[in-house]
């Protein structure tokens, strides 16, 4: 290569620190936005003359500039859409040495200090949710892969010949709100979604316990003698919390793998408050958790715990001399408990913050967003226009109009014409869900700078807009 080529410009010091200043800058203004529109109401024009930009390396900033401003605001404190956190700042802005190091943990020799890292995190996880010394953990990409990785462990300790064989007849048992990543999991695996067993909920939404025996004769009658129970902390439709004690002890009465999907409630095992609603995970054989949600991380952030940490060690070993060593090390090639084989430094954002601000910051951040929720939910409870639908028991509450349309196909378009009404508008974002069979209004407070009155305003505003539509329906209907 001759001076001045291109792998010369790129690696330029010059230009990447003017490049490392302009993103470092835009990312701590995203960061710390707590005005303007939560989305731009021109956000489709801006994402078309964003794609026929041209731009010189020394200015990329202005492009990823406009990139960002034709984005969803996330760190606006009236986005209460999705269960995708507001990231805590020091987290967000470490994941650029993460990217720069591009170290994979896949193997201990690739990297000794991240490994390192990562099993000082799993230790702390492990404590966290009561469980013993031989217990293990990983990181993963997603909520998805731990789901997936738990059943694999699952189907390796009840059909241990099903690794090298195939196959494994085993039921999968879960709730109806239970993460769609169970079942998919399931086809994956070739047990075949026809395997999953829905329980039914209790008024509470949550799996009924009362009907698990009659779920599990179900099954049996289809066949199956082995069995997963899949309990969820903090299903995606309305937060609800399973009784994880009375599962564990299903769980024991019928010989059954005991998985929890607490993805998303597994941040309150930090709670003083609200920890109460984890009573029982120490029981399950193995734990999803998401650091990307409750404990306001950015994407992506999971792990997958195991009671007994031979099952992950067992489930998914491999001979790859090129890489695994088989020589004893004190830290092992994460690569060979893990599904992915480039394994990301996920874990050095948590640590970090763990670092820096202890336990303490989890327990204030998860217990104000519950806060707010029980605030959504008292204002409500006392409006004439609104009805919630669901104390809630986390940060989520679904609600409707009290008094909607004569059918339930125009109550349900009418909820989606406010919801986007609302999202256009750049005021507020919320989602949705059908919850019982109807068209719901749901909101999930993931930002911790989300305050009451700003919750306030947003149910305030979608009163504005439902009123608004009932109008002109009733002058329609008059004329």
């Amino acid at each position: 290569m001759t001076a001045g080529s291109t792998p010369d410009r790129l690696w330029d010091p010059v230009l990447v620190q003017r490049q490392a200043r302009q993103l470092s800058e835009l990312a701590a203004t995203i960061l710390t936005r707590q005005d303007g529109a939560v989305r731009a109401p021109d956000c489709v024009e801006m994402v078309n003359r964003v794609l026929r930009s041209r731009f010189a390396p020394e200015h990329v900033g202005a492009l990823v500039q406009q990139i960002g401003e034709a984005s969803l605001h996330l760190s606006h404190p009236r986005y209460v859409a999705q269960q995708v956190a507001a990231p805590i700042p020091l987290a967000a802005l470490v994941e650029t040495v993460v990217a720069a190091l591009n170290n994979s943990l896949s193997v201990w020799e690739m990297s000794p200090a991240g490994t390192a890292i990562d099993r000082d995190l799993m230790r702390a996880f492990k404590r966290l949710f009561g469980y013993p010394a031989k217990a293990d953990g990983t990181t993963v990409p997603g909520g998805a892969f731990a789901n997936l990785t738990a059943m694999l462990a699952a189907r390796a300790s009840l059909a241990p010949a099903s690794w090298k064989r195939g196959g494994g007849k085993i039921a999968v048992l879960a709730g109806s709100q239970a993460h769609y990543t169970v079942s998919r999991a399931a086809g994956i695996m070739g047990l075949g979604s026809n395997a999953v067993f829905q329980i039914p909920l209790d008024e509470l939404h949550r799996t009924d316990t009362r009907q698990t025996p009659a779920v599990f004769r179900a099954a049996r009658n289809a066949g199956f003698r082995k069995f997963m129970l899949v309990g969820t902390c903090g299903s995606t439709p309305t937060g609800s919390c399973d009784d994880l004690k009375s599962l564990a002890d299903v769980a024991r009465q019928e010989g059954a793998w005991l998985h929890v999907d607490a993805a998303h409630g597994g941040g309150m095992a930090y709670s003083r408050r609200y920890r109460f609603r984890l009573k029982g995970i120490e029981s399950a054989d193995s734990i999803t958790f998401d650091p990307h949600k409750m404990l306001f991380m950015p994407l992506t952030a999971s792990t997958v715990l195991f009671r007994q940490g031979r099952h992950l060690r067992t489930c998914l070993e491999q001979h790859a001399p090129y890489l695994f060593s088989s020589a004893p090390r004190k830290l092992p090639d994460i690569g060979q408990s893990t599904i992915a084989c480039s394994q990301r430094l996920d874990a050095l954002k948590t640590w970090l913050t763990w670092k820096a601000y202890s336990d303490d910051l989890w327990d204030e951040l998860t217990t104000h967003v519950c806060d707010v929720a029980q605030t959504a939910y008292d204002y409500c409870a006392r409006s004439p226009m609104l009805e919630p639908l669901h104390k809630p028991q986390l940060n989520i509450l679904c609600f409707r109009l009290r008094h909607s349309t004569r059918s339930a196909g125009a109550s349900d378009r009418l909820h989606w014409r406010i919801k986007e009404t609302l999202n256009g508008s750049g005021k507020a974002y919320i989602s949705s869900t059908v919850l019982d069979g109807r068209r719901v209004f749901r909101i999930v407070i993931m930002n911790p700078r989300t305050r009451d009155t700003d919750v306030i305003q947003v149910m305030e505003e979608i009163e504005k807009i439902a009123a608004g539509f009932i109008t002109k329906r009733r002058s329609a209907d008059r004329g």
